[in-house]
């Protein structure tokens, strides 16, 4: 029996505490337990049991556990330990982060046992021809018995019809305790049709599937990659010794893909699918918190958090969609779930799909290395083919909404085939900017180096940085003159302008505005997926994976952003934007077309991509990050401060090169210098990075500049962060 263990608490500090254990308490690694600290009195994970003690110091006694049971098994908290000391953070917030918010505060873990339904009888006749949906479930379950209420409640019916037949003794409840018989999936799962090429890839990847091994799935927008994770998974089942208590992993990086790809998986492996994501509430996701850690056997579909799930016996995880840069955390415990994901196939000893059309630099760069098997599948599943890809040189020509000439042209046209158009403009709102005509000054964000946008559904200026929204004036806050326009263009405007070209075809705007509430995306999508005629306009949402049939013809307003980036990834996230958004069109029999509206129509990344081989320019882009000595080819680590004024932000990061230049002189600082948008909700930002060949050495020069800022305790009005892998320079 342990006499002192080491615990995380919930708090932004670099280090574990100590506590002594009262006699005849009994206290497990993972376990949640009730501490003293100062006045307070906190929920705390112990760490670790009768840790080295230390001199001269009483500690503090334990007070209550709050269950007999860890609430984190050893491999999660092994993950959750290792994450902390390589992303740089506190344990304590990395632990925590691991569980539902009701169990951070202290609530209890136990949640009543998981309900299923069976049938009391064989047969239908005791129930009246007025009862005809109470009929129908009690003929369902008979078919499919040992349903959960959410499995009853997918298949159309409601708890009130199910109380009624449990009032009348026709259906019987039993929990997950007591269960002795079996239950049948539904929906019935169907088969899985693979074409050669996915036959090929899914043998590659079953050739040892008893061990670690991640594989990088390429396959072109519409090759049926979902086909061989689900056909990869309902094999793992088959071959594993205990399918009663295995798990998977599939990690998609949206909230708005989730019910599309769930409904897919639902249909070959029902009742044992289970969902996690940021938009389920406090009730909803300790309920599958507690699923996931009783061990039950789930397939888990899940967004960048699930891969912190207390998960059993994982015996494969999927990454879909690896390069998406929401897959890393941009604040707080700013870690990489897919990195994360790898880290956990290998501790489960289990292997790891990593999919994408448009695969990442640094996956690319891992299997050129040897460390990831790369597969592809090169051809469109069933009679679809590759989209026609062609530039619109926009230059000299007059825009309206953002549109083009050809490009209304080719609207018009789809349209009148009773087809879907989709257009994708980066940019929410009306107008980005509002300037007034007279003076030329545009209306800026008070708090941020930013410029407001225009929002013309409920008439306002809004920062899409701080949050900050005002009123639209009538004159110009410089000059007085009553010329203020909007310029540029939005989601807004060109859905506006699309409405008043083609008024009997919906033209839906799909943006983090239009989709607040919950459910709204789905509802809004519905006739896309039933082929109804209309024209898609969005941001990034509609890039992402989503399977519109229906679809034939995909626009990209502006393409040249990403060419003129200030981060170097910007080419590169380009690149996989106009594949992403190309692959929407043609994924049925018809041809699709892809139009690219650029000022850059020479340029040679964009006419190589209109060939439609991404895998080529990757390549070349991964020659130019090794020539230029950037990642992946390096490591790097930035080191963020912000505070009341540049100059605050500016000294600490020079003490911190010049830290770096007297302890690690072999590794090259970039910097400091202020962030791309350098004011941000009235706080000064600047960076600094650090970069080297090799991870070990900057790693340890990382811990010692943190242990550094953290002991010269910096004032109350400056903040500071550090970001092991960063995805972006803002």
């Amino acid at each position: 029996m342990a006499q002192t263990v080491r615990v995380a608490l919930p708090r932004p500090v670099r280090q574990l505490f100590d506590y002594r254990v009262p006699e005849g308490m009994d206290l497990v690694p993972g376990q949640r337990i009730r501490v003293p600290l100062g006045r307070q009195r906190l929920t705390a994970l112990v760490v670790e049991l009768d840790p080295p003690e230390l001199p001269n110091v009483t500690l503090k006694d334990v007070e209550s556990p709050l269950e007999d049971w860890p609430v984190l098994p050893d491999q999660t908290r092994e993950l959750l330990l290792w994450a902390s000391r390589y992303y740089q953070h506190p344990p304590g917030e990395c632990v925590f982060a691991a569980l539902p918010p009701a169990l951070r505060r202290g609530a209890p873990a136990e949640l009543p046992a998981p309900e299923y339904w069976y049938p009391a009888t064989a047969h239908t006749d005791d129930l009246s021809a007025q009862a005809r949906r109470q009929r129908e479930l009690l003929q369902w379950l008979i078919r499919y018995p040992g349903q959960t209420i959410s499995t009853i409640r997918s298949a159309g019916f409601n708890r009130s019809l199910l109380k009624a037949l449990h009032e009348r003794d026709l259906v019987r409840m039993a929990t997950g305790e007591d269960i002795n018989e079996t239950a049948a999936p539904w929906p019935p799962a169907p088969g899985v049709s693979l074409n050669d090429a996915q036959h090929e890839v899914l043998s590659s990847i079953e050739q040892n599937t008893d061990a670690f091994q991640p594989h990088l799935l390429f396959g072109i927008t519409g090759s049926g990659k979902t086909e061989v994770y689900i056909r990869h998974l309902q094999q793992r089942l088959v071959d594993d010794p205990e399918p009663e208590s295995a798990q998977a992993l599939v990690l998609v990086p949206e909230i708005s893909l989730t019910p599309q790809t769930l409904a897919r998986f639902e249909q070959h492996f029902g009742s044992r699918m289970a969902v996690w994501h940021s938009a389920l509430n406090a009730t909803e996701r300790l309920q599958t918190w507690s699923r996931v850690r009783r061990g039950e056997p789930l397939i888990l579909i899940g967004t960048r958090s699930a891969v912190l799930l207390p998960f059993s016996r994982l015996i494969t995880v999927v990454v879909d969609e690896e390069h998406d840069s929401s897959y890393k955390q941009m604040e707080g415990f700013r870690y990489s779930a897919r990195d994360l994901a790898i880290y956990r196939a290998r501790q489960s000893g289990c292997p790891v799909i990593l999919g994408s059309a448009t695969p990442s630099l640094e996956s690319l760069h891992n299997a050129g290395e040897g460390r990831f098997r790369l597969h592809r599948l090169t051809e469109r599943a069933g009679s679809a083919g590759l989209p026609e890809t062609r530039l619109i040189d926009v230059r000299s020509r007059p825009l309206e909404g953002g549109l083009s000439r050809p490009l209304i042209d080719q609207i018009e046209t789809t349209i009148k085939a009773e087809e879907q158009v989709l257009l994708f403009i980066n940019r929410r709102g009306f107008s980005p900017v509002v300037m007034c005509f007279e003076c030329g000054t545009p209306i800026e964000c008070p708090h941020c180096d930013a410029r407001l946008t225009y929002h013309r559904f409920d008439n306002c200026l809004r920062c899409h940085h701080c949050g900050h929204q005002q009123a639209l004036p009538r004159k110009c806050p410089e000059c007085g003159e009553e010329a203020l326009n909007a310029v540029g263009q939005g989601t807004e405007k060109t859905e506006t302008v699309l409405q008043q070209r083609f008024p009997d075809t919906p033209v839906l705007r799909i943006d983090r505005d239009s989709t607040r509430r919950r459910g709204q995306l789905d509802e809004m999508l519905k006739p896309v997926r039933e082929g109804q005629p209309c024209i898609l306009v969005g941001t990034q949402m509609l890039a992402k994976g989503h399977d519109f049939p229906a679809v034939t013809l995909a626009g990209i307003l502006d393409a040249d952003g990403g060419l003129f980036s200030s981060d170097f990834r910007g080419p590169e996230h380009l690149a996989q934007l106009v594949m992403q958004v190309g692959g929407r069109s043609g994924r049925a029999a018809k041809t699709g077309r892809v139009l690219i509206q650029t000022c850059q129509s020479g340029h040679p990344m964009l006419n190589e991509l209109c060939q439609g081989d991404y895998l080529s320019v990757a390549w070349k882009l991964l020659d130019e990050r090794k020539a230029a000595d950037l990642p992946p080819a390096t490591f790097m680590t930035a080191f963020r401060v912000e505070g009341p004024s540049m100059e605050d932000s500016l000294t600490v990061l020079d003490e911190l090169a010049d830290k770096v230049a007297a302890t690690a002189p072999d590794i090259p600082v970039l910097g400091p210098f202020p962030a791309i948008i350098a004011r941000k909700a009235g706080r000064y930002r600047a960076q600094i990075l650090l970069q080297h060949q090799q991870r070990p050495p900057l790693h340890r020069l990382t811990n010692q500049l943190c242990q550094y800022l953290e002991q010269k305790r910096l004032p109350a009005s400056l903040r500071w962060s550090v970001d092991v892998d960063p995805q972006s320079l803002d």
